[in-house]
């Protein structure tokens, strides 16, 4: 029993006894100072070993002191150090290495969080970092904006850097560019997609530029090649660029004869608005939609009026959306959520009034259902293409599905089915060379989701595996022994349209020996499940040529949405707070903002 854990070493010379304690020494009988179990103790013990017997009392003694944890006996005994004692109160120097962490961490938070670099000088936050370290003197907005932001971002740019080389992001890659206007500075952005190496897709923010002058497409075309130079990347690295239609950007970037396209989505808009502006019938009735939107949306008291009668009917209680001129899929969703709401609003109007002119008839609300069931898979086809892992090789698909549902049999209502015609010409008129496009044609092969089966014109599918060919032997030739390195809603009318063409039998072509006719064999992938990058991933082995192109052209995005989303960043920048700001901090909140979390604040 002696020696054990959390046992005292005096119990060496005692044994208990029924009438106390008993020394084994010299059989003297001890009181352990009370009855209660919980309060007795060991002190009458240790004094009986000091005065009676103390060549075991120093024996103990010693032995007790040294099972003490060497850390505890070290602290005991150590006195502290002027110098440890003053500095917990005293305020660190400038190049204390806390002190530069605190200035770093301070830095990457205003970008993160699109925070003024006025918020040092508040007084809350100024307290906030006293209370959490008072030893850290806070610097000045001035030394951020002129010390810290520069040091910062110089630092991100050379890890970026390392991200771009060819090693790791292959000989092409694909860029989506925009310009905007704010209070004080014109904006141009430069976003690059890739696929690294270990088939992780990369979206990163390069540069947001300040433009001055006349926005000519000479301008844009070199202020272009500018931004490459400053990154050093090649031009003959750029295997496409996804940008806007206005004429001076497609003139300059022609100018410099890069390989560029319309964002897909605008063109999508421009069809949706040459519908909904053909028919009068249609635009009378989004007009009077509107109003009814704003009278809800300007009212707090029709507003709370309208929850109450949704309440009462167990609708659910939704706000009416309001219509944004630049975003077709709001009309959308405001007809969708009015006819949602029709029972509602035709209790409010008949309580209340205010609406009643606005309110549909019964032609009307069906006119409403057949918008709906129009516009909708067009609204599917936005969703898909604007998702952070969308390519360029949906474009064929689904300007292919869209056509064929344009031009099928449809809702007869006064004012659809002329829509509908009017959108289909639209839709040709401005896809109609979309097949020709070399880059859009070979992502789409080179989708396992797609392959051939999605390009409906048989000439312009036999001219893509005649491309596809020509590609994947030229780079057989070049590099005979390259092999990448491997590591291991319900149906509705857009799904059976996109099953109709991807499913269809196909004949068996070609003699199975080259990559290509084998991958083409094989059956589509799921087009909802299947992750692009991570099929390729699996199966690059197999098709180690054909995963050279993969990295290559299923790396564009469909869209200039990449760059269009840094401007609601730049917007946020150049808030009321900051309005002056110039536009070489902006550029390089506007990158920081964006790369510091693509990095995880690790450079």
């Amino acid at each position: 029993m002696a020696g054990s854990s959390g046992k005292s070493k005096v119990w060496e010379y005692f044994v208990c006894h029924s009438d106390g304690v008993l020394c084994k020494i010299c059989s003297s009988l001890l009181s352990q100072g009370s009855a209660d179990s919980k309060k007795k103790n060991t002190s009458n013990l240790w004094s009986h070993l000091r005065s009676k017997h103390k060549s075991k009392y120093d024996e103990i003694s010693q032995t007790q002191l040294t099972r003490k944890r060497p850390a505890e006996a070290s602290q005991f005994n150590r006195q502290p150090s002027w110098e440890h004692i003053m500095d917990k109160f005293n305020k660190w120097h400038g190049n204390d290495a806390r002190t530069k962490s605190l200035d770093k961490i301070i830095m990457e938070m205003i970008a993160t969080d699109n925070r003024p670099f006025a918020i040092v000088q508040d007084d809350g936050f100024r307290r906030l970092i006293e209370t959490i370290e008072p030893r850290y003197a806070l610097k000045t907005e001035k030394y951020f904006r002129t010390e810290m932001l520069p040091q910062i971002y110089e630092l991100v740019s050379q890890k970026i850097m390392t991200l771009l080389v060819t090693e790791n992001a292959g000989d092409g890659l694909a860029f989506t560019t925009d310009c905007w206007s704010g209070p004080t500075e014109s904006l141009m952005s430069l976003t690059v997609h890739f696929i690294n190496c270990n088939w992780g897709r990369f979206q990163i923010v390069l540069n947001i530029k300040a433009m001055h002058g006349s926005h000519t497409g000479e301008y844009i075309g070199t202020t272009f090649l500018d931004l490459l130079q400053q990154w050093d990347i090649d031009k003959n690295r750029v295997f496409l660029v996804l940008r806007d239609s206005g004429a001076n950007m497609v003139k300059g970037l022609n100018m410099v004869e890069l390989p560029n396209l319309s964002c897909f989505a605008h063109s999508l808009q421009l069809v949706i608005n040459d519908g909904l502006q053909a028919q009068r019938a249609v635009s009378d009735l989004l007009a009077k939609v509107r109003k009814i939107a704003t009278h809800f949306n300007h009212s707090v008291l029709a507003k709370q009026r309208l929850q109450d009668i949704q309440q009462s009917l167990d609708l659910p209680v939704h706000a009416i959306v309001q219509s944004i001129p630049t975003r077709w899929n709001s009309a959308l969703h405001m007809l969708q959520r009015v006819l949602e709401q029709k029972r509602s609003l035709s209790w409010y109007s008949a309580e209340h009034g205010h609406i009643q002119n606005s309110l549909p008839n019964e032609q009307e609300w069906s006119l409403i259902e057949n918008l709906i069931e129009t516009l909708e898979p067009f609204n599917r086809v936005t969703l898909d293409i604007s998702r952070k892992d969308a390519t360029i090789s949906l474009i064929i698909p689904s300007v292919g599905v869209l056509k064929l549902l344009l031009g099928s049999s449809g809702p007869e209502t006064r004012g659809i089915k002329s829509m509908r015609e009017v959108m289909l010409r639209s839709i040709n008129s401005r896809f109609c060379k979309i097949q020709e496009n070399r880059q859009a044609m070979l992502a789409c092969l080179l989708d396992p989701r797609f392959k051939d089966r999605a390009i409906l014109d048989e000439a312009s599918k036999q001219r893509a595996i005649q491309w596809m060919e020509e590609e994947s032997n030229a780079l057989a030739a070049s590099t005979p022994t390259a092999e990448p390195e491997v590591t291991q809603p319900g149906p509705s009318s857009l799904d059976t349209m996109f099953d109709s063409i991807l499913h269809h039998e196909r004949p068996s072509s070609g003699t199975g020996s080259s990559q290509l006719h084998q991958y083409m064999l094989e059956p589509v992938a799921d087009r909802k499940k299947t992750d692009v990058c991570k099929w390729w991933h699996d199966n690059a082995c197999r098709f180690p040529i054909l995963a050279i192109l993969a990295r290559k052209y299923l790396s564009a995005p469909p869209t200039s949405v990449p760059s269009e989303r840094v401007f609601s960043t730049a917007g946020n920048i150049y808030a009321d707070n900051r309005c002056s700001l110039l536009g070489a901090n902006a550029e390089k909140l506007c990158f920081l903002n964006y790369n510091l979390r693509l990095l995880n604040w690790s450079y």
